[in-house]
């Protein structure tokens, strides 16, 4: 296992922080769009394009190799990947600013 594959127990804590989080974005948004924030028309907009673009992108990066060979690291860089768009939304909707 090279320095970046992970042990089980890491990926799978780490997948589970990843189900936290993201279930955290789908709670906001939820609350935005039912009480009918003005917002909510562009925020489900976004979300449809945030994750049709990851989606492409994460394709892109795993058929050039970006993602690794080793399952461990294609496992952990793919978490990383998703953890990072999920806590960038998780920051916007969570903040006063808006």
């Amino acid at each position: 296992m090279n320095s970046e594959s992970a042990a089980p127990e890491a990926l799978m804590r780490d997948a589970g922080k990843l189900m936290v989080e993201a279930g955290s974005v789908i709670a906001l948004r939820t609350a935005r769009i039912g009480q009918g924030d003005p917002g909510a028309g562009d925020e489900m907009v976004r979300m449809v394009t945030e994750k049709v673009w990851a989606g492409w992108e994460w394709s892109l990066a795993l058929a050039s190799g970006q993602l690794g060979r080793d399952p461990g690291t294609v496992c952990r860089r793919t978490l990383t990947y998703y953890r990072r768009a999920v806590r960038a939304n998780l920051h916007r909707l969570s903040s006063n600013d808006e």
